[in-house]
C-alpha cells in the first residue's frame, strides 16, 4: 500500500513532484512566439509532411485521484480537458533524423486568449531539456493556431534525442481543450563531407553533396571501384534505376 501523507497526497507522489520541480529548474525558459490562424499550406509551402499527435495520446501530470485531466469525445470531436486548476499533457514526436521542423499547430477551443499553451522540447541522454518552439492559443471556437514565421529547427538524428510535447491547460473559467497537435516537417539532404569519395566528383562538382548522400546511404557505389568513379555524366540504365530506387525506397514485396 503506498503510504499517504496527512492532506491525502501519496508521499511517492510528493516525492516525485520534488524531483520534477529539480529538472524543471535546470531547463532553458521557453519563449512563446507570435502565432497566426492561416495554415502553413495557405502560404504557399510545398513538400510538406504533417504528423498530428492527437490528443488520445497524450499523458496528464499529477493524477492524484481527485481532481485531474480527462480526455473525451463529443459528437465526433476528442479533446482534453482539465479540472478546477491547470493541467500539463505529454507525448513524443517520431520525426525522422535529419528533418527540418518549420510549424507547430495547436488545435484548441479556447473562449480567452493564452488558456492553451504548447512547447516542443529536445531532451538528449543526459537530461538536458531545449526548447524548440512554444506558442499559445488565441481566443476562438475548434480552429489551430501556428507559428507565424518558418521555424528552420533542423533534428539531426534521433539517436540519444527525443522529441516531447507539452500542452499547458489554464485552469477552467470556462474550460479550455485542445484536439491535438501538428508538426509540419521537410526532409533535407545531408551536409557534404570534407572529402571526395569518388575521383570524378571533386568537392567543387555542382552535384558533389548529392552523389556523396547515394553513396554515403548505400544507394549507389559508383561505376568502378579502382580507381572509384562515379561517372557522373554516363546514361542510366533502366536496370541501374531499379537498383538506385529500390534501394532508396526499401523495396520489400512478397511474393
Amino acid at each position: 500500500m503506498v503510504p499517504r501523507s496527512r492532506f491525502g497526497i501519496s508521499l511517492s507522489l510528493s516525492l516525485s513532484v520534488v524531483l520534477w520541480a529539480a529538472v524543471a529548474a535546470a531547463q532553458t525558459a521557453p519563449t512563446r512566439v507570435p502565432t497566426t490562424r492561416h495554415a502553413p499550406d495557405e502560404f504557399g509551402t510545398q513538400d510538406y509532411t504533417v504528423t498530428t499527435i492527437p490528443a488520445a495520446a497524450f499523458i496528464y501530470q499529477y493524477n492524484d485521484g481527485y481532481d485531474q485531466g480527462q480526455c473525451s469525445c463529443t459528437s465526433f470531436q476528442c479533446g482534453c480537458y482539465n479540472g478546477s486548476t491547470p493541467w500539463e499533457f505529454y507525448a513524443g514526436a517520431n520525426i525522422p533524423s535529419g528533418a527540418v521542423i518549420d510549424f507547430v499547430g495547436l488545435e484548441s477551443f479556447s473562449t480567452n486568449a493564452l488558456q492553451v499553451g504548447v512547447t516542443l522540447w529536445q531532451n538528449d541522454r543526459y537530461g538536458a531539456q531545449t526548447p524548440v518552439v512554444s506558442l499559445s492559443s488565441t481566443a476562438h471556437g475548434w480552429d489551430s493556431d501556428y507559428n507565424a514565421e518558418p521555424l528552420g529547427f533542423q533534428l539531426q538524428k534521433n539517436v540519444h534525442n527525443a522529441l516531447v510535447l507539452n500542452v499547458e491547460l489554464a485552469g477552467y473559467s470556462p474550460t479550455p481543450y485542445f484536439g491535438w497537435v501538428e508538426i509540419w516537417w521537410k526532409r533535407s539532404v545531408s551536409p557534404p563531407p570534407a572529402v571526395a569519395s569518388f575521383n570524378d566528383v571533386p568537392t567543387t562538382h555542382p552535384f558533389f553533396q548529392f552523389i556523396e548522400a547515394l553513396k554515403a546511404s548505400g544507394i549507389t557505389g559508383g561505376c568502378q571501384a579502382s580507381p572509384p568513379l562515379y561517372c557522373p555524366d554516363e546514361p542510366l540504365t533502366r536496370g541501374q534505376m531499379a537498383v538506385f530506387l529500390s534501394k532508396a525506397l526499401g523495396l520489400q514485396w512478397s511474393y
